[in-house]
């Protein structure tokens, strides 16, 4: 039974892949403890960049025809006007359809901002209705020449179609207008989009208008804006939740006002394209994979250039070069 053994142990030798050398034969250098030096530490860097590449979150984004119809298009917004007083401003809405409101009050807020652009006061959340006696109509005026801003904010749902909503005086009459506004060029328009969305958020997205400011330091005139509406769904990693929104991209026009009072208008568009954003993490398996091969493929290259230099080294130091072949491992 013993020599079974003996021989079963000879027989498994032959698939030895990690030959031993005994000590009397290892040679230790200068160099060699040089070259592991920096390989542990280039090991180490390359270690800590792809565990940090896998406990990273990515997103990937895929493409394709929208072919969803109809639904409701939320408009979350937070513009301030910093010379345009609240008793003024309204939101009016309209779509290819044919919808048309104005003055929109439901969901819209206003607060009051001073010459630091800050807002405050109570929040107004009702519409502030014309009145056509003089103590009211010298209290907007007032306001007005004391280029005390507005704050609105608030959200809007739309139809799903192209269409625009704008911020304009339609919360007075034309007459109360006249009387504040005798000369039209003092509507000055100066405004900040704090916030301008299209649906709900998540993790990643980018809303070109926010912190936009325009600044009019002369004259009047009218901020357009239009807007290209993308349809995104964002699916999430550790859940089956998925988020319908939209991403937009946006360019500007700005007319100088000739005739009637000016506004800030978002015409928006929508896309028949629709973007499918998704969570992925690198797998664990390919994690451990790239471990194996930085760990593996920096000891046979940092082999590989301690031997090339070491034989360079000689044969300049020796006029000669040792070809014999290097035990292994780094000497």
């Amino acid at each position: 039974r013993g020599r079974v053994e003996s021989l079963a142990m000879e027989w498994l030798k032959n698939f030895d892949v990690f030959p031993k050398t005994v000590d009397d034969a290892k040679e230790v250098s200068v160099s060699g403890g040089s070259v592991s030096i920096a390989v542990f530490f280039c090991m180490f860097l390359l270690l800590c960049t792809e565990t940090s590449l896998f406990l990273t979150t990515n997103t990937k984004y895929e493409m394709e025809v929208d072919t969803m119809r109809g639904g409701m298009l939320q408009v979350n917004f937070d513009i301030t006007f910093l010379a345009l007083p609240c008793s003024v401003l309204s939101l009016d809405a309209m779509d290819v359809s044919g919808e048309h409101e104005l003055d929109v009050i439901h969901d819209v807020y206003k607060r009051k901002v001073g010459l630091d652009g800050l807002p405050y006061g109570d929040v107004i959340s009702q519409k502030v209705r014309s009145a056509r006696d003089s103590t009211t109509i010298a209290e907007i005026k007032e306001e007005a020449i004391s280029k005390k801003g507005c704050n609105i904010y608030g959200t809007l749902m739309a139809q799903k179609v192209a269409g625009n909503f704008h911020f304009s005086l339609h919360a007075q009459d034309f007459q109360v207008l006249a009387h504040v506004f005798p000369d039209r060029t003092l509507v000055n328009t100066s405004h900040i989009v704090n916030h301008l969305s299209f649906g709900m958020d998540y993790p990643g997205l980018k809303n070109p208008l926010d912190g936009e400011m325009k600044i009019l330091d002369e004259g009047t005139g009218t901020f357009e804006y239009y807007i290209k509406i993308v349809p995104t769904q964002f699916h999430y990693l550790h859940n089956s939740e998925v988020v319908e929104t939209n991403q937009y991209s946006v360019t500007d026009h700005f007319r100088k006002q000739q005739d009637g009072f000016p506004a800030i208008y978002f015409i928006y568009d929508i896309s028949p394209l629709m973007v499918r954003a998704k969570e992925w993490k690198t797998p664990f398996a390919h994690y451990a994979t790239q471990l194996c091969a930085i760990a593996g493929g920096m000891y046979v290259v940092a082999g590989q250039v301690h031997r090339m230099t070491r034989i360079l080294f000689d044969h300049f130091r020796f006029g000669k070069t040792r070809l014999a072949p290097l035990p292994l491992g780094f000497k």
